[in-house]
């Protein structure tokens, strides 16, 4: 309840961003002539969606966690159609209105800086648009995707400022330093007092755990502890960075593995097969590192009172499921859960405190052997209908993974509203659906011992007693 509560306050706050100062300019325009009145009204209603383009992907706890990451990048990304499409017609029919500014260079300063803008985010849609190619660093295009954004962004005030026909009237005056001082007070806080003065987020290395020959758990300790460590619910991410700086210094995201019921320690386990990882998995006791979260709404906290919970993970992407099992476990949690693996046969993870686990909870691991996660698997896994209706499912791994187990889980009927995914990177919503010959997406390249049946662990108890190397999840936010 209080997570759709947020959810709709947010939703509320986002829509009155955008449209109060489009209808305020309609209301209290002072011009009848049609060609005037539209161009204002879309370009004060491209320079509205573009301050809330900015806003959403700025690492707001509580709006990441009421719409999770996949939605909050969704609604950057159509925003931001939306903010350029209306840039683009407020550009076109200013220019039926008055031919004479086409030529920027004998145009009035106002007008220069308003093609500025144009320019500098026709160039954001087209990065953005082409995203980043084979080889290329994220840092870069990251970089350039933010420079040009906040460069278009600065023009189209100036552009605003300098016209002096809404901040003339006093009450367009106000709803537009309402805007400002949001934008500022939000940018402020994420680029600035996050990054350098925030004491929240110091952490020292307190220990290194090898989990296999290309991964370890990094062990942190909050260097404050009389703050209380940092809280968060098992299945969250965090921001982690080696350095304390606004810019030139590199984070990636990463998912918290450990307990939630744990706060004075966090557990960071992490995939050696990068530059930033591979020194993340070289740190050594003692060494500092800066923390920004957590983030997310990939966790099964408010799925108490279900039935039980289904954990499909693809190799690291069983560091959230690992995080929502220990806090299971040390909660109690007596209903049954199933855990279904698709890991790397050379390199199992957590196999031992796994086997732990199923004494500790009811709690039922299939692993794949190399097979498809697809709705014979499923069907094989699951209980039938109408028990896993009642059931939630949580979902993390490779796009390959994620889209055969949703497409499975959309063929077994299984309501969408209990089926929770969490990407490694954006590229766009999942398609779920299935292949012309009816089978779901393979989980990866071909192994030996596809086909054969999945490896179960039954628990010992009885019945009834979220492309960016790991953790980089939405890479843009």
């Amino acid at each position: 309840m209080r997570r759709r509560m947020t959810t709709i306050a947010w939703s509320g706050v986002l829509l009155a961003m955008t449209a109060v100062p489009f209808v305020l300019s309609a209301w209290r325009g002072h011009s009848t002539a049609p060609g005037t009145m539209l161009s204002v009204g879309l370009g004060v209603l491209g320079l509205g969606a573009l301050v809330v383009v900015v806003l959403v992907p700025s690492r707001i706890r509580t709006l990441t966690r009421a719409f999770g990451v996949d939605r909050v990048m969704g609604l950057h990304r159509w925003l931001g159609v939306l903010a350029l499409a209306a840039v683009v017609l407020h550009a076109v029919v200013a220019l039926w209105n008055h031919p004479a500014l086409v030529n920027p260079l004998t145009a009035r300063d106002t007008a220069k800086v308003g093609w500025g803008s144009l320019v500098s985010l026709l160039l954001v849609g087209g990065v953005a648009a082409g995203g980043r190619r084979p080889g290329a660093r994220y840092e870069v295009w990251a970089r350039l995707h933010v420079a040009l954004a906040a460069a278009g962004l600065v023009l189209a005030a100036l552009h605003v400022v300098w016209l002096n026909h809404l901040v003339a009237d006093p009450v367009m005056r106000v709803c537009l330093l309402v805007l400002a001082a949001a934008l500022l007070l939000v940018l402020s806080h994420r680029w600035v007092w996050r990054p350098l003065f925030s004491r929240q987020g110091a952490f020292v290395v307190y220990g290194v755990r090898r989990e296999g020959p290309s991964v370890a758990t990094l062990v942190l300790a909050p260097v404050h502890l009389r703050r209380g460590g940092l809280h968060f619910e098992p299945g969250q991410f965090v921001w982690l960075r080696l350095r304390r700086a606004v810019v030139g210094t590199e984070e990636h995201p990463f998912t918290i593995a450990s307990s939630a019921n744990v706060t004075g320690r966090l557990e960071l386990t992490v995939r050696d097969q990068g530059d930033f990882s591979h020194r993340v998995a070289a740190l050594r006791q003692g060494e500092k590192v800066w923390l920004d979260g957590p983030h997310g709404s990939f966790t099964a906290v408010e799925h108490g009172g279900r039935a039980g919970l289904v954990l499909v993970a693809g190799g690291v992407g069983i560091t959230p499921m690992m995080s929502m099992l220990r806090t299971l476990a040390e909660r109690g949690d007596p209903r049954r859960h199933r855990l279904v693996l698709a890991e790397r046969g050379s390199e199992p993870l957590f196999a031992d405190e796994l086997a732990v686990l199923t004494r500790r909870l009811d709690l039922q691991i299939t692993r794949t052997a190399g097979r498809r996660i697809d709705l014979a698997f499923l069907a094989e896994v699951l209980p039938p209908a109408p028990e896993r209706d009642h059931l939630d499912y949580f979902v993390c791994g490779p796009a390959s993974l994620a889209t055969g187990t949703l497409a499975a889980l959309e063929q077994l009927a299984v309501p969408a509203s209990r089926v929770h995914c969490e990407q490694f990177g954006w590229s766009g919503p999942l398609p779920t659906s299935t292949t012309t010959s009816g089978m779901a997406a393979p989980v990866g390249p071909a192994r030996p011992g596809r086909g054969a049946d999945p490896v179960v662990v039954a628990p010992e108890r009885g019945s009834g007693v979220r492309r960016s190397r790991r953790g980089g999840r939405h890479a843009s936010l």
